[in-house]
């Protein structure tokens, strides 16, 4: 409050004009009229309705928390009462205790308690949980030895084939091929040697037909090689007969039917030792799939408690496991359907108390909730109540205000006027309103001429002009306030942001307001404090003007020079020149 309306420091000469937001200025304003004490109360007040609210809503999700468990309470009474409704008779002693007895024929270890005990529900809950448990354990090994005399019926478990007739006939076989190959071998061995002579019949007969005819050419009277005489018609007619014979008459037929029947008869014998091989290694793979099922079907009887190997006795062990084991499970089937009957029965006998105790509940809740609802209505009532308070102390705070601005606003205007910083933007005045519950307060400066407002001056103004409006705003605030918190106004060196023109203006202003409050003025420029100096000179003995200057600085601190500043020894006076 103090920078608002006493001190008006240097580097925060604008703040309140062109900083400031219009919530702080109205809080400002507010405090410096009077009507910070109402707003003081008017905050208090919102902070402890908040409390009051919350704590209201609290009550109210309490009681939301109390309707649903009472919601629940009914719903469960109704189901209850529905189920008396259709009653199906009591629990008699005799059939309570055949039940039991039938838990113990089937080695169930249960505790057993009388039916109109307490813990009766709990015990028969618990009993027929583990025969639940039995029964199904006793499907599973019905099941599953019913899946063994399957495999019994349908020929899984059979004897394996011989595999030493398989293997002696595959050897049959064996020594059969060998013997056809034999032959094979011997044969074409034959025929190799037989073309290998026909071949060299041939060779032999082309060279005599070759020799012949070579002789034919040089045949005479004698002999060319031995010039002896000879019967030359006989030698020719040798001679030419040579010459015709041809290599297909030395051919004979190479190809023996023989080597046919033997060759027909390795490739059936083969395909029979093909046969005799392939019986072999399925009966052997059948051999290893009986044994497999054999050693599956021997563990699961041992699981099953049944030790034995798959042959005709096992068989008939397993008809008989599956006997009892279905003659028990349809005991356990039938006690189970018991049991769920009496439990359903002791559910019934045992919901009257429980329909009385959750009554009892709901009554009680239901008291609860309308003491709650009462409590809440009076909250809500007296929250509405603070609420109106509330915005009654906010517009009374506001009315104050905009009362004590209406009273300022003359003495701002005539200050603004004195200083005339700008030619057009001649009128400034105060505008408060109240928004969302919230004060604000705006500088306008108004063009009388033109009819224009505006809410930031610095929009319009220069940085001196706005310097020269903040000192102004400073300063009607300083002198309207009746009772500000000190008698004094403090500038620190507020003609430093101003030019020539609004300088003088603000000099003078300080000059007339210096009568009315203890002025205390800074400055840098040694200028201006000559002429602070001589404007704010005493008027009067009763006033007093005291100049201090900084001269230097020592180890001791700044050194500082101080005198007093001597009134006019006469006051001024106007003449008025006459013409001569």
């Amino acid at each position: 409050m103090l920078t608002r309306s006493v001190y008006l420091q240097q580097d925060l000469i604008r703040q309140f004009v062109e900083a400031a937001s219009d919530q702080d200025r109205f809080s400002a304003v507010s405090e410096l009229v009077g009507a910070g004490r109402v707003t003081e109360l008017q905050a208090s007040l919102e902070r402890q309705k908040k409390g009051w609210t919350t704590t209201t809503n609290q009550h109210v999700d309490e009681a939301r928390t109390l309707r649903d468990r009472l919601a629940l309470i009914e719903a469960r009474l109704s189901a209850l009462q529905a189920q008396a409704a259709q009653s199906i008779g009591t629990i008699t002693a005799v059939e309570w205790d055949a039940w039991w007895s039938g838990l113990g024929e089937q080695n169930l270890k249960t505790q057993r308690t009388a039916p109109e005990a307490r813990e009766a529900s709990l015990a028969i809950d618990g009993a027929i949980k583990e025969l639940d448990a039995l029964r199904r354990s006793t499907e599973r090994r019905l099941t599953a030895l019913r899946g063994l005399a399957a495999e019994f019926s349908s020929g899984s478990v059979t004897q394996p084939p011989d595999l030493v007739m398989l293997r002696k006939a595959r050897d049959e076989s064996k020594k059969n091929v060998d013997g056809a190959q034999q032959l094979v071998t011997a044969e074409q061995n034959r025929l190799a040697e037989m073309r290998q002579q026909q071949a060299a019949l041939q060779e032999k007969t082309e060279q005599l037909r070759a020799l012949a005819i070579m002789a034919l050419q040089q045949l005479g009277d004698h002999c060319p090689v031995c010039a002896q005489r000879y019967d030359m018609a006989a030698t020719q007619q040798r001679l030419e007969a040579l010459a015709k014979a041809s290599s297909g008459q030395a051919a004979s037929n190479t190809q023996p039917e023989a080597l046919a029947s033997l060759l027909a008869s390795l490739s059936a014998r083969e395909k029979s030792l093909a046969d005799c091989e392939l019986a072999l290694r399925s009966a052997e793979q059948q051999i290893a799939s009986i044994q497999a099922v054999r050693d599956s079907v021997t563990k699961r009887m041992a699981e099953l408690d049944l030790p034995g190997t798959g042959n005709e006795n096992s068989e008939a062990r397993i008809a008989i496991a599956i006997a009892a084991a279905d003659e028990a499970f349809n005991a356990l089937v039938q006690l189970q359907k018991t049991g769920e009957s009496l439990a359903l029965r002791l559910a019934q006998a045992s919901a009257s108390a429980t329909v009385a105790e959750l009554k009892a509940e709901a009554d009680k809740l239901k008291r609860d909730l309308s003491e709650r609802d009462l409590a809440i209505t009076a909250r809500n009532k007296t929250g509405e109540r603070a609420q109106t308070v509330i915005e009654a102390l906010r517009e009374t705070s506001s009315l104050v205000v905009e009362q004590r601005l209406g009273e300022i606003s003359p003495l701002l205007q005539s200050i603004y006027a004195r200083i005339d910083p700008h030619p057009a933007f001649r009128i400034v005045t105060f505008l408060s309103r109240i928004a969302r519950g919230k004060g604000h307060l705006s500088t306008v400066v108004t063009d009388p001429i033109e009819s224009k407002d505006c809410e930031h001056p610095a929009a319009v103004l220069s940085s001196s002009q706005v310097n020269a409006l903040a000192v102004a705003v400073f300063l009607s605030l300083n002198l309207g306030i009746a009772s500000p918190p000190l008698s004094a106004a403090m500038l620190d060196d507020p003609l430093q942001s101003l030019d020539d023109i609004n300088l003088l203006g603000v000099i003078d202003l300080l000059r007339r307001a210096k009568d009315r409050r203890q002025m205390l003025v800074s400055t840098h420029d040694a200028r201006f404090g000559s002429l602070l100096a001589r404007k704010l000179r005493p008027s009067s003995s009763s006033q007093r003007t005291l100049m201090v200057e900084l001269d230097g600085w020592s180890r001791r601190g700044p050194c500082i020079e101080s005198h007093d500043i001597k009134a006019d020894p006469a006051p001024l006076r106007l003449v008025e020149a006459k013409a001569g």
